[in-house]
């Protein structure tokens, strides 16, 4: 009978490992089978036994004790507040994916699995990049992706907002963007670890591509942003302050030069500027950015109203709706900024657990491995952390998976080398 369940925990391990590969390359692609895999993921968890050694491994992992502590909290916030019942289970629900770090830590993934994942991502981003360049040069025509919405969750969704002017492809130009970006510093990664020529210029040639597509194709500006701060985290950490010194110059050229070449880019800067000038508490009509601008402001003052534990957790919609209704706006699902929304719902404590668990990420990564595994690691903060600055990123379903899964990986804490030599 022994051997039966060590047989049974056997394979639901190897299926789990298996099963984040194909999530890795699910993600940038496809949410109903991210869903699917996400609960496939579970069942093999719960297959796999070795409970007393998966606790001992969340229990001792920086990252994954704060994880627990966030969603503990967030947890904890649906006892105060003022949100309904409904409005409260939907949040947690949002906020449940984030148990994913922990799991993936508990099950200490080896490095072989780590690398595979890693090398399903990249495959994925590149099949995303290629499409979107042929878009955007013609070759595919604006309707050849099948709409799809809730009442027809058909595998891939093309976003109303994307056309041959704005090349996203299966995600909305804003996770097109960020998750591009990263991109950009993934295949630079495989390319300086690649052992063979053709296979080092073929990631560098990618890597160059993405940038490209992220500055001058498509309309994220969320990218722009991720893409500058990723260059300033990979120079600083293999050169020092001198190579700081050297990507802050290298970026203001090419910022400069896209802002000239780059109409997308020179509309998308504009829109920004004038948006931040004009705003005003009394305005009547918005545009993309002074509504977002209005949702700050209404939300700054939940946050005044309830400043050490928030509104609770589901409560945000009903304390805008306080303000809302004094000023006449509509009333939004979130603010477009997952530091404030954390805060209006579950006040400065909440708040401080989020930083916690960036600031654990950043101080575990040595813990990674090589000095590339390391900047992968890194890479994924910085990516996280200005994401959540202009949207809820751990409530916006591919952005949350996207950091769940890889900081699963990167801190489970075994198989520290990460050897993507190909």
């Amino acid at each position: 009978m022994d051997w039966r369940l060590d047989r049974v925990q056997s394979h639901a391990r190897q299926a789990a490992g298996w099963t984040t590969t194909v999530l890795g390359f699910t993600i940038p692609l496809w949410v109903v089978a991210d869903s699917i895999l996400v609960v496939l993921l579970v069942a093999c968890w719960v297959a796999g036994g070795e409970w007393r050694e998966r606790v001992h491994r969340m229990m001792t992992n920086p990252v994954a004790l704060s994880v627990l502590l966030l969603f503990g909290w967030l947890l904890a916030g649906t006892l105060w507040g003022m949100g309904s019942p409904e409005e409260r289970m939907l949040a947690v629900k949002k906020y449940a994916d984030l148990l994913l770090i922990p799991l993936l830590v508990s099950m200490a993934i080896s490095a072989q699995e780590r690398r595979r994942a890693i090398l399903a991502l990249a495959a994925s981003l590149v099949v995303t990049l290629v499409l979107s360049l042929a878009f955007g040069a013609g070759f595919l025509p604006a309707g050849w992706i099948i709409n799809c919405d809730s009442s027809n969750p058909c595998a891939i969704a093309k976003p109303i907002t994307c056309d041959q002017s704005n090349p996203c492809i299966f995600k909305k130009h804003t996770t097109h963007n960020l998750l591009m970006a990263f991109g950009v510093l993934l295949f630079g990664v495989l390319a300086w670890k690649s052992s063979r020529r053709w296979v080092r210029w073929g990631w560098a040639g990618a890597a160059c591509l993405a940038a490209s597509n992220v500055l001058l194709m498509v309309q994220g500006r969320t990218g722009y942003v991720v893409l500058a701060g990723l260059a300033m985290v990979a120079f600083h950490m293999y050169f020092g302050w001198r190579g700081l010194v050297a990507v802050v110059f290298a970026l203001s050229v090419i910022f400069s030069a896209a802002y000239q070449v780059s109409t997308s880019f020179r509309d998308r800067v504009d829109l920004v500027a004038r948006g931040v000038v004009q705003w005003s508490p009394q305005m009547t009509t918005y545009d993309g950015v002074t509504e977002r601008m209005e949702f700050f402001y209404h939300t700054i003052e939940i946050i005044q109203d309830h400043p050490l534990m928030g509104a609770g957790t589901g409560g945000f919609a009903q304390a805008y709706a306080v303000h809302a209704k004094q000023a006449g706006v509509p009333i939004p699902t979130h603010p477009h900024n997952q530091y404030l929304l954390i805060m209006a719902q579950v006040g400065i404590v909440g708040l401080g657990l989020l930083l916690w668990l960036f600031v654990q990420q950043w101080r575990s990564t040595p813990l990674a491995g090589d000095a590339t595994y390391g900047l992968l690691a890194r890479g994924l903060v910085v990516t996280i952390v200005i994401g959540c600055l202009f949207q809820p990123a751990l409530n916006d379903h591919t952005e949350k998976l996207f950091y769940c899964l890889l900081s699963g990986l990167m801190y489970s804490g075994t198989g520290s080398q990460f050897d993507t030599r190909i």
